[in-house]
């Protein structure tokens, strides 16, 4: 039998369990099942219950959440040792205090500033700042979300001429789709369309095949198989490597034609997941 937990997909067993854990009988029902669909917005608890209980389970998350936000994308990064920018990363500011007492050592650690700060979490751009000066450092450290909820670190990246564009693939189970996003305010370093971002599907092929090869290959490395990766490339580097950025497990839809596409294709991904078991 398959089990489905995502509310658009019906299955031999449905669960739906948004913003809760699983109960004791709907465990005993997933251990009939041999294969579930999970959605996008599942929990952890209810990710390693159904890795528990289930033989085969979609998406692959089994590294979204022991590494999640941008910290654990970068340790992601550094560990399959793929092209990223440099990145220094702090699990707060008191490390940054105790290990960092002098501040202008960092921009001789990351090519010189600017310097890109980026809280852990955060979408649509949000806690994402352009670092120019020590100042401005200091400044935006004070800007970042602050109280108990873990992981609550951050990262400092090297910049990136990226010309303002960086290109967004996205992994459903064995298809690639890429798009670039581009921000034609000079004056805005974003490329997120809350940011003023446009999409372009066409641009530049050559690249975007290079970028759709790296992630493809960092998804066969990983297990990774729904996720939408950001990468961008150094106008300044002839040699047009794709460097990756984020790592993204709930995105954005529009540039695969909406919600309702998007539904449609993730139905499609796990069909042709469980056409393989």
């Amino acid at each position: 039998m398959i089990a489905s937990l995502h509310p658009c997909i019906t299955k031999d067993i449905n669960i739906l369990c948004a913003g809760r854990s699983l109960t004791g009988r709907e465990k005993t029902r997933l251990k009939k099942a041999r294969a579930v669909i999970l959605p996008q917005g599942v929990t952890a608890d209810v990710y390693r219950e159904c890795r528990r209980l289930v033989p085969h389970v979609f998406p692959n998350y089994d590294l979204r959440f022991p590494w999640e936000g941008k910290v654990g994308d970068n340790l992601l990064f550094e560990y399959f040792q793929v092209p990223h920018p440099k990145t220094i990363i702090f699990q707060d500011r008191k490390f940054l205090r105790e290990n960092y007492p002098d501040l202008e050592i960092l921009p001789t650690l990351l090519s010189g500033y600017p310097l890109i700060l980026k809280a852990n979490r955060g979408g649509e751009g949000s806690f994402v700042f352009l670092i120019r000066s020590q100042r401005e450092l200091i400044e935006k450290l004070d800007l970042l979300p602050k109280g108990p909820m873990p992981p609550q670190g951050f990262i400092l990246q090297e910049w990136i001429d990226h010309g303002g564009k960086d290109l967004r693939v996205v992994v459903l189970f064995d298809t690639f789709y890429a798009y670039w996003r581009t921000q034609p305010d000079p004056d805005n370093f974003l490329t997120n369309q809350s940011q003023g971002g446009l999409i372009d599907l066409a641009g530049n092929p050559l690249l975007k095949e290079r970028a759709v090869q790296a992630v493809r290959d960092f998804c066969e490395r990983t297990g990774i198989n729904l996720a939408g990766l950001d990468l961008i490339f150094d106008r300044k580097d002839k040699s047009s490597i794709p460097l990756f950025l984020e790592i993204n497990y709930y995105f954005g839809r529009r540039g695969l034609g909406g919600s309702m596409r998007f539904y449609e294709m993730f139905e499609q991904a796990a069909a042709r997941w469980l056409a393989t078991l």
